[in-house]
Parts: structure tokens; C-alpha cells; sequence
């Protein structure tokens, strides 16, 4: 059985990656800096038999129990959705996500680089590190962040492409636009309107 770490498991998008690994029948465990929410929000717990641990950690202050989780674990993959969101509030306390999502998630990659087992970190990111886009936007486009949250995000990415080219750390990169689905958080756009409408 193939083993998956999600980092980030209580997020919109990470709980329903859970749920979908679960699927395929892979034994994984789930860290997320929160405790997990109410069960309407994370879909995988209308599955029975899974294989599925939780551990709250916070990559700030818990780097070493989550590397210790990590090692003992030794997945194949590791999937990041860790990082701290809400672009417009990025600005109010800008060192807030730089710290998350470049200070302490270096901190991580630079430990992952020396894990002989990973065959596959997968880093979830973001199109707002091209900027503002439209249309079909090429990988190789230059980054343009244009917000805390954008600059902090590009910053990451840049150092994971340094490490896939100095340690050949296996990293793949994502960059979904906005997201929805069933189970969303109440105070995203799309549940709003329904709610309000």
C-alpha cells in the first residue's frame, strides 16, 4: 500500500484530496495546524475501514514533531496545501505570511530534501504569483506578484525550483484558480451567494 502525507489536510482542497487518496486505497495521515472541523467539511469521514491518521501541527512551532511523523511514516508522496491564504488580508500583517509560507516552509523543504524515500513532494500553489491573469497562462511566464500573499508564494516556489535543481528534489508544482465544491467554508463567494440570494 502506497502511503500519502498531507500537509494542509484541513483545508478545502486538502480535505478532499484526503478523501480521494483515501479512495485509491492509500494508507494516509493528515497534518493541519487547526484541529480537524465539524465532519461536514472534511467528506473523508463518510469512509469506513480507511486508512487515515490526523496530527495537528503547525509547521511554525512544530517542525521537528512533524518531521519526526515524516520519517517514522515514510511516505512515497507528500502534498502541501499548508499555506496561508486570503490575499487581501496578507496585507494587514504581511510578515504573518511570510513566515508561514516561506520561513517555515523552507525550514520543512530543507529537511524533505534529505528523505531518501520521497519519490514525490507535490506543491500546491498558485496562479496569483504571475499576478493578475487571464486566459491560458504558459508555466515558463515570468512571476509578477502583486500582493504579501502572491510575493510570499513565488518566493517558495522559486526556492523548491533551486532544490530540484541543486538536490534533485523531486517536486511537481499545481496552480488552481479559485476552487468550490461541496462542503465549502460558509464565507467563500459561492456559499455566500446562496445563502444570500
Amino acid at each position: 500500500m502506497e502511503k500519502i502525507i498531507v500537509i494542509g489536510s484541513n483545508s478545502f482542497s486538502g480535505a478532499y484530496f484526503v478523501d480521494y487518496a483515501l479512495e485509491q486505497s492509500l494508507d494516509v495521515i493528515g497534518i493541519s495546524r487547526s484541529s480537524e472541523p465539524h465532519s461536514v467539511f472534511l467528506p473523508y469521514k463518510e469512509r469506513t475501514g480507511a486508512h487515515f491518521r490526523f496530527f495537528q501541527c503547525d509547521l511554525n512551532s512544530d517542525l521537528s514533531k512533524i518531521m519526526k511523523i515524516v520519517e517514522d511514516f515514510r511516505p512515497d508522496y507528500i502534498v502541501y496545501f499548508a499555506a496561508q491564504g486570503m490575499v487581501a488580508e496578507s496585507w494587514q500583517n504581511p510578515e504573518h505570511w511570510f513566515q508561514t509560507n516561506i520561513v517555515a516552509t523552507i525550514k520543512f523543504h530543507d529537511h524533505l530534501r534529505k528523505c531518501d524515500f520521497l519519490n514525490k513532494y507535490v506543491h500546491v500553489s498558485t496562479p496569483e504569483v504571475y499576478s493578475t491573469c487571464e486566459g491560458v497562462v504558459k508555466e515558463n511566464t515570468n512571476y509578477n506578484p502583486s500582493t504579501p500573499y502572491a510575493v510570499s508564494r513565488a518566493a517558495t516556489d522559486m526556492s523548491l525550483m533551486s532544490f530540484q535543481r541543486a538536490y534533485n528534489f523531486p517536486v511537481a508544482f499545481t496552480r488552481a484558480a479559485n476552487v468550490y465544491g461541496p462542503g465549502q467554508q460558509l464565507y467563500r463567494i459561492i456559499p455566500r451567494t446562496i445563502l444570500f440570494f
